[in-house]
């Protein structure tokens, strides 16, 4: 994932509130947020027009410096919120609640965790993240929740002609924090956070590999 869009990913994930967006705005000095410093000043509720908020995002995204962007991200006044997905670990950015963003590719550990989870899990594991990698591949993840429902999974895992997961399976998955359950209560998915998906279907691939040669 190219380093702006792991830059995006990560205000939409954690800085997704107006607010949020205004003062990463302010605290980067960036002059075009300065006339809605009287809005957000004196009315709470404040919050950016559709167009003006896609274009928040865009200036904060863009800026220059990537240790301006990483000090404003752990800046003691706007503190990181998320719902499910509690971590980051691109290519570029890494953030876990006990060490804050960081500029570094820490995907190493994210491989050992993947390799983990699938000598726990077995080919259960790996048919479920395989299912959710490649559904989100044909687009068919929730578009508004993102993630792929459980029924796309099971018909997913059919077609590659897997075996299912356990209840174990989807707790041990978790513990590792590959996957996510997200949705709503409602309406549930499951995820593979997006800029973790190409690492671990480097190490899925790997996985299989060497089952076959057994």
């Amino acid at each position: 994932m190219e380093r702006l869009e792991e830059r995006r990913v990560i205000l939409k994930r954690f800085f997704w509130s107006d607010r949020q967006l205004y003062q990463l705005g302010k605290l980067a000095g960036i002059e075009w947020f300065d006339i809605f410093e009287r809005k957000f000043t004196r009315d709470e509720y404040a919050y950016f027009a559709s167009e003006e908020k896609k274009e928040a995002i865009e200036k904060i995204v863009t800026l220059q410096d990537d240790g301006k962007f990483i000090e404003i991200l752990n800046h003691p006044s706007v503190q990181p919120k998320f719902i499910e997905i509690d971590r980051f670990v691109g290519e570029h950015y890494f953030f876990d609640r006990n060490t804050g963003f960081k500029y570094a590719d820490e995907r190493e550990s994210l491989r050992k965790d993947v390799r983990n989870a699938l000598q726990e899990t077995k080919p259960r594991g790996y048919f479920f993240l395989k299912a959710i990698i490649d559904l989100e591949a044909k687009g068919k993840w929730d578009r508004a929740y993102g993630g792929a429902t459980w029924v796309d999974i099971l018909s997913e895992i059919r077609q590659l002609e897997g075996k299912y997961p356990s209840p174990r399976d989807l707790a041990i998955l978790r513990s590792y924090r590959i996957y996510y359950k997200t949705g709503s209560r409602r309406y549930p998915t499951h995820t593979i956070p997006e800029e973790m998906i190409p690492t671990v279907n480097e190490e899925l691939r790997k996985w299989m590999e060497k089952e076959t040669q057994r």
